[in-house]
């Protein structure tokens, strides 16, 4: 991002963080939302969440330098009561309020369920030296997103049993799979992007603003 915390960017009139909270605010199966922010802005996402109306935000906790790191940090701020934990990168702001609750009611069913989009381009296994392997059929690929939704005792068990090679994984729903347990998936929208590069807010401030329009009609 060229230097740019692409959380704080604004799409509309919101920070990009805040937007991704407030899907997960409108639903009712979520009681309790926690931000994973930079150790040094931890005050300001606080503020910022809270004057966005996030009210559902009980905490706000320093990142770890692993994405496994930043979410022990958060688990540790989890209600005792909470059944399901859910995990999302901030940075995809366009997930819908009901395709959250699609992937809790796999949760639920299954343990575990991930959103995700079916793959539209083949896709190719490559060595190390650059040379391809094998393409897997394009059926049977999907791209893995957030949220990624897990029974939490389930969840917590695979992440202590698998300890620093949990620091690994891209995804948290591999680290289930590190354990061999099974992982649902849940096809959604394909406008649930990761804003990753400086074309990428763009790309979402159209997206927001299409969808922004439809809604007015």
């Amino acid at each position: 991002m060229n230097g740019i915390n692409k959380q704080l960017e604004k799409i509309g009139d919101t920070p990009v963080f805040v937007m991704s909270a407030l899907k997960f605010e409108r639903s009712e199966m979520v009681d309790e939302i926690i931000i994973a922010a930079p150790a040094d802005d931890v005050p300001r996402y606080e503020k910022l969440a809270r004057n966005f109306g996030v009210t559902k935000l009980s905490a706000v906790t320093a990142g770890g330098d692993t994405r496994a790191n930043s979410v022990r940090n958060a688990l540790e701020r989890v209600s005792p009561k909470a059944d399901y934990i859910a995990i999302h990168d901030g940075a995809r702001p366009l997930i819908e309020t009901e395709e959250i609750e699609r992937v809790f009611a796999d949760a639920e069913k299954y343990n575990a369920a991930i959103a995700a989009v079916s793959a539209t381009d083949t896709v190719k296994v490559v060595s190390g030296s650059g040379f391809v392997e094998k393409t897997p059929k394009r059926r049977t690929v999907y791209y893995a997103q957030t949220p990624q939704v897990f029974k939490k005792p389930l969840y917590i068990s695979c992440l202590e049993k698998l300890g620093a090679r949990a620091d690994e994984v891209t995804d948290d729903s591999s680290i289930l799979e590190l354990c061999g347990e099974y992982v649902k998936i849940t096809e959604i929208n394909c406008c649930n992007m990761k804003i990753t590069r400086p074309d990428d807010l763009a790309a979402a401030e159209a997206v927001y603003g299409s969808r922004r329009a439809v809604k007015m009609i």
